[in-house]
């Protein structure tokens, strides 16, 4: 030191004046290198310092706040850090439990898929089941059917049946023959399988067969009505008026008159000489035979005639006699639901039978009653004003026999 202050007195001045200065920059070069050092030490012992206070002032410690940074944070920071702590664990809850919710939902959801599919496959099975059980039903009744379509045909080819002419049969010996010729020349019908010749007298009583009745009968009780032909052929379900051919007076029935012979039936008898409404008839088949509607009759063939007014059918029977001719009466009897083999009737071309072929308008006809072998018979002798007998009576060869057809 005394060196550079005797240097700097000896030298001219402006040498004493750079010489100072470098005194003075090395000074400065030394306390900046102090100061610097200073400083240095300074901020690693205010760094360890920092270090030692941060590490006191974690929430917990290391063991409690691990996760957060050491330094020294304001209360306001570890206020906001332990908020976002506490936001984060609850968006962790609320997660879990969006995912639980999530899980509940989906399984109800599948609970109800799987319901539903199960009362869908249920429902499916119980119309599987029940269309089983419809289709075993239409099996029996086809069953039953047939054999009753078989147990006719053997019936029809005994009786006649439905479309086909009756055969007659001789009671001794069971031999089925054609419809002859008697010896007049006239025509001679068939008597029932199974039953005696017509005899066509008052006292040979004859019974209808009570298996031949509408009780368990398969035919319907009910036929559409058909009117009208262009074709002019009469079928099942045709409605017609029946004019006798001699008077000109037709068939007819209504509910304000009724038999006096003690049968109590309603009266059919012959009136007037246009027809009215309480003059049609519809034709049905007989008892136990199922032919479908519209189906063509024939000569030969069984028949019902149904009142269309009153639901009845043609009628006649023996114990009782209409009152002034003495001969068999015609009523109107049953419905819809009854009748029985003395409602049958066989339709007949007039004098030749004509059976199998086809029953058409204008024809002149006879209807034998089946039971009897009598036919329906009318005649010019009045009960009452505008009332005229009619009965079933004879071999059908005389002219009030006849009757010809009228179609709706």
């Amino acid at each position: 030191m005394s060196r550079f202050f005797g240097r700097d007195n000896d030298s001219p001045k402006p040498q004493q004046h750079s010489g100072p200065q470098q005194s003075q920059y090395g000074q400065q070069q030394q306390g900046y290198g102090q100061q610097g050092h200073g400083q240095q030490q300074g901020y690693g012992q205010q760094q360890q310092q920092h270090q030692y206070q941060g590490g006191n002032n974690m929430v917990g410690g290391s063991q409690q706040g691990g996760n957060m940074p050491g330094g020294d944070y304001s209360q306001e920071e570890l206020e906001k850090n332990e908020r976002n702590a506490r936001y984060k664990d609850w968006g962790t809850k609320a997660g879990i439990a969006a995912l639980g919710v999530a899980a509940i939902g989906a399984a109800a959801y599948g609970i109800h898929e799987y319901r539903e599919n199960q009362e869908e496959e249920e429902a499916e099975e119980r119309r599987k089941a029940q269309e089983a059980e419809q289709e075993k039903r239409r099996e029996e009744e086809e069953r039953r059917r047939r054999e009753e379509e078989r147990r006719r045909q053997e019936e029809n080819k005994n009786q006649g049946g439905w479309n086909q002419p009756p055969p007659s049969t001789d009671s001794a010996y069971g031999h089925h023959t054609k419809p002859q010729e008697h010896g007049s020349g006239g025509f001679c019908p068939p008597a029932p399988y199974g039953r005696p010749p017509y005899s066509f007298q008052q006292d040979d009583v004859r019974h209808a067969d009570p298996n031949r009745s509408s009780d368990n009968s398969p035919t319907p009780h009910e036929y559409p009505k058909l009117h009208g032909a262009s074709d002019h052929v009469i079928k099942i379900g045709s409605i017609i008026s029946l004019k006798h051919n001699m008077t000109g007076r037709f068939l007819h029935t209504d509910r304000s008159h009724s038999t006096s012979t003690g049968s109590n039936q309603q009266l059919v008898f012959g009136y007037r000489w246009n027809p009215d409404e309480n003059d049609w008839w519809q034709v049905l088949p007989a008892n136990r035979d199922v032919p479908v509607p519209g189906s063509v009759v024939s000569f030969g063939t069984q028949i019902r005639l149904r009142h269309v007014e009153t639901g009845r059918h043609l009628h006649s029977h023996y114990n009782y006699h209409e009152g002034r001719s003495g001969q068999n009466e015609v009523t109107a009897y049953g419905d819809s639901m009854r009748s029985d083999e003395n409602d049958h009737w066989v339709v007949e071309k007039w004098g030749e039978g004509a059976y199998g072929q086809t029953w058409t308008q204008g024809e002149v006809v006879v209807l034998r009653h089946y039971v009897s072998g009598m036919t329906l018979h009318s005649h010019d002798l009045m009960i009452s004003d505008d009332v005229q007998s009619v009965t079933c009576f004879g071999r059908g060869e005389e002219e009030n026999d006849k009757w010809r057809v009228q179609l709706d």
